[in-house]
Parts: C-alpha cells; sequence; structure tokens
C-alpha cells in the first residue's frame, strides 16, 4: 500500500485493498466506526464476520460503532460488553452500502459498491478533525 501521508488522501480499489485497510485498523487503540452497510458480504465475503470482527472485538482496541437500527444488529449488539465495545443506532431512511472508520489521525471511507468497490484513506488532519466532530456529535445525539 502507498503511503497515504503524502498526499492526505488516497484511493484504493478492490476487495483484497478494503481487507488490507481494515487489518491496518487493528493496529489503533481505539477505533469509531460508523457502518451504515448491510450488504458488505457482497464485496469481501465472510472477511468481516469470520476474520476480521473476531479479531477485533476480541482485542484490546476500545470501539464505538454507530449501526442502522435493526433488529439483528441490536442482538448483535448485547453480545458486547458496551464499555469496551459500544454500539448506538441511527433510523437510516436512505441505504448506504458505505462505511467510515476513525483511528489515529486517520479517516476512511468506504463504498461497498459490488460494481467498483473502494477505500479512501484520509490523513488529511482538517478532514480527519472534521470527521472526528462530526462523529462525535452523532454519537452523543444517538441512543
Amino acid at each position: 500500500m502507498n503511503n497515504p501521508i503524502a498526499s492526505g488522501a488516497q484511493v484504493f480499489f478492490g476487495a483484497e485493498a478494503i481487507k488490507g485497510i481494515y487489518k491496518q485498523t487493528l493496529e489503533a487503540k481505539s477505533l469509531n466506526i460508523v457502518c451504515l452497510s448491510e450488504n458488505y458480504a457482497k464485496v469481501i465475503g465472510s472477511f468481516f464476520d469470520k476474520e476480521y470482527g473476531p479479531e477485533l472485538f476480541g482485542s484490546k482496541i476500545m470501539t464505538r460503532e454507530i449501526l442502522p437500527d435493526s433488529q439483528v444488529n441490536r442482538r448483535d449488539a448485547a453480545k458486547k460488553d458496551g464499555v469496551k465495545n459500544a454500539v448506538r443506532f441511527l433510523k437510516v431512511g436512505k441505504p448506504s452500502e458505505s462505511d467510515y472508520m476513525l483511528y489515529g489521525e486517520t479517516a476512511v471511507l468506504i463504498s461497498y459498491n459490488p460494481d467498483s468497490p473502494f477505500a479512501v484513506v484520509v490523513t488529511d488532519k482538517d478532514m480527519v478533525s472534521n470527521l472526528i466532530n462530526q462523529f462525535e456529535a452523532l454519537w452523543k445525539c444517538l441512543s
């Protein structure tokens, strides 16, 4: 993977690149996630559920997730401790097969468009600060 710090943002195409970016987040101390995609498996298969998720939630990484408000997501969230792995729910008016993650001084935006999946890794301080501020405001408004 190229060094995104040099340009402030880089785009990576394809399922394998997306998986690689997810694996990089496992080095974070904490991870904030807005996961609005419900059909990500069409792009990355069982990777999230079988590999990444168990490693992430079994690690010491503190997570805060914002997920679509559904019975499935609420059942899954009930299995998490609510402290190290906290979850809040968003009523989604318009489907969005995309996610974003914030960790350290990095933001990752992912499109799960099955025809052209990609991720944007942003290291521009101002853009990352903007997304962190938006996440924090949204987190405070949700239950």
